[in-house]
């Protein structure tokens, strides 16, 4: 007994306070680096204060391993530095890209291809890329406002010529601050316009069906269930009516028609499933990925690759990789991986909305859910012996090898569910009131009924509509009506009720600092003991609370 004693306390004395995961770190720099290179960019920042990351990869190092693995000390150090540089760089470039763009100013002749249309109700746009001003191509891509009887006129693939006057958007700072947008969306030009043409037809497969798609969802369903099939499907949630949109985002989940993760993620399970009951099954290895890449790939282009559509859809690929070559799936490294992808594409996209809740909402469930359920067994278990006098660790199911009855069973899921749901909305909440300056009350119950409820219909919808599109145009509302009377079941209450929300006027960053530092500590992933875990985080959390009710009283 004292001779395992003594070996567990040296084994203690050897454990370092963080696991270095090599990955991880090197995603954290990366954006450490586009964050450093975008202070230096757009405020002007001196960029020698880039060498304080010195003292903190020194840090991470001391943290991480001891001093006798001095060449893993070397290596990591060296592949955060060649990180932390790669990210200072690529932001700088693209920028430096962005802002090089030809200057137009005033009456111009634009002809470009559409590719997306919007509208908020009070105005039209139309977003056109292939561009040519004046007879000269351009990149980038721009946006034309134009009136009613233009807008409906318009339609998506069309080669369009239009008169008006154009402006030139090299501004980095708006009215809401950084453009990151606009930049990520390589969108340099605005226009308004009264006159346009339709000159042609720039043919492209995925704006095609996309057409296609949104022609035969709007003449086989009613108004409300067609404008949320093509917000669900596509993105495009320009066919919502306008309050509508506004109560659906006091509910918190708006997020359902911004096509992410969970859609990409429903369509991933899907062909898993497809492949496991068919003769698919049987096919080589290559074969099957190349067949559920080319179904996400094709996916994306229909919703014209947006960022968070090649976030997902790397990840899911990623993923689908390592269980077809039996290399052990850490799902942590694999987020960490999509992001450094993602980033070196476009490092802009750091600071869009769409990227920090799909990267918090992820890196949130696989560090905080499995906390968050055994708190909820713990207090199962406690009520259970409390209340209804039953033994101890009747509710406990995590650790049980033996069979589960269906009660069993229905806990687990339950359970794994609710931490699931609670861990995303804990991660992405400070992003949510940053971005658009307010708390829902409804959206943790909200989100428990309709993201499952959307990863379950989501692939369903897509055989409905595919069927609807191949098929005639007149059996539109007949293989369209199962659909229609869902979604006007399903958000019947949001045009009938009115949800509410408080509205905030800043969260400020110093805040936010402290609340993630404070759910970092109550993942245990810091190699502690539980009490000093649990009194930096209560003392982290207390701050960020002082600091953000200081910002709004």
């Amino acid at each position: 007994m004292q001779e395992n004693s003594a070996q567990n306390k040296r084994e203690n004395r050897g454990k370092r306070v963080i696991n270095f995961r090599t990955l991880l770190f090197c995603a954290l720099f990366l954006c450490l680096g586009i964050v450093c290179a975008y202070a230096h960019v757009v405020y002007e920042a001196p960029f020698w204060l880039a060498v304080c990351i010195l003292p903190l990869i020194g840090l991470l190092c001391f943290l991480s391993f001891t001093r006798k693995q001095w060449k893993r000390i070397c290596v990591s150090a060296a592949l955060l530095l060649i990180s932390f540089t790669l990210g200072a760089v690529s932001f700088s470039l693209q920028v430096k890209d962005f802002q090089s763009t030809n200057v137009y100013y005033g009456e111009r002749v634009v002809v470009g291809r559409v590719i997306e249309k919007k509208t908020d109700g009070k105005s039209h746009a139309v977003v056109l890329d292939n561009l040519s001003v004046d007879g000269d191509e351009v990149e980038g891509k721009i946006i034309v406002y134009v009136p009613d009887a233009a807008y409906e006129g318009l339609s998506l693939s069309k080669e369009t010529l239009m008169l008006g006057t154009v402006q030139t958007n090299v501004d980095l700072l708006g009215e809401y601050g950084f453009r990151g947008y606009v930049i990520d969306e390589d969108v340099r030009y605005t226009m308004n316009t009264a006159k346009c043409v339709v000159v042609g037809d720039d043919f492209n497969v995925f704006l095609e069906i996309r057409n296609r798609l949104e022609k035969v969802v709007v003449q086989g369903m009613d108004e409300t269930p067609a404008a949320v099939t093509i917000a669900t499907l596509t993105g495009n949630t320009t066919f919502i009516e306008e309050g509508l949109l506004r109560n659906i985002r006091r509910g918190g989940i708006a997020h359902i028609f911004a096509v992410s993760g969970l859609h990409v993620g429903a369509l991933y399970a899907f062909c898993l499933w497809i492949i496991s009951k068919t003769k698919l099954r049987l096919t080589p290895k290559t074969v099957r990925f190349i067949l559920v890449a080319f179904v996400l790939v094709f996916y994306g282009g229909i919703c014209g690759f947006s960022a968070s559509v090649i976030r997902a859809t790397v990840m899911c690929l990623l993923l689908y990789f390592a269980k077809l070559v039996g290399l052990g799936s850490d799902t942590l490294e694999t987020v960490s991986v999509a992001a450094i992808v993602v980033l070196l594409l476009s490092p802009v996209s750091l600071f869009t909305v769409g990227f920090q809740l799909s990267f918090a909402a992820c890196v949130g469930i696989v560090l905080l859910s499995r906390p968050i359920s055994k708190v909820m067994y713990f207090t199962g278990d406690f009520i259970t012996h409390k209340v209804f006098r039953k033994p101890k660790k009747a509710f406990v199911l995590e650790e049980d090898t033996h069979p589960l009855n269906v009660r069993q069973r229905v806990v687990r899921a339950v359970v794994s569910f609710l931490s699931v749901t609670v861990s995303a909305q804990l991660a992405t909440l400070p992003i949510q009131i940053a971005a658009f300056k307010q708390i829902s009350v409804w959206s943790l119950l909200l989100n428990v009924m309709f993201v499952p409820l959307i990863g379950a219909l989501f692939s369903a919808l897509l055989i409905f509509v595919f069927l609807a599109c191949i098929l005639p145009t007149a059996w539109c509302g007949v293989v369209l009506y199962l659909p229609n009377v869902v979604w006007s079941a399903l958000f019947l209450p949001f045009e009938a009720y009115s949800f509410a929300a408080f509205s905030i006027s800043v969260f400020p960053v110093w805040a936010m600092v402290a609340y993630y530092v404070s759910l970092s500590f109550c993942s245990g992933k810091w190699n502690l003991p539980k009490w000093i875990m649990a009194t930096i985080s209560s003392l982290f959390l207390t701050v960020g609370i002082v600091i953000f009710i200081l910002a709004n009283v």
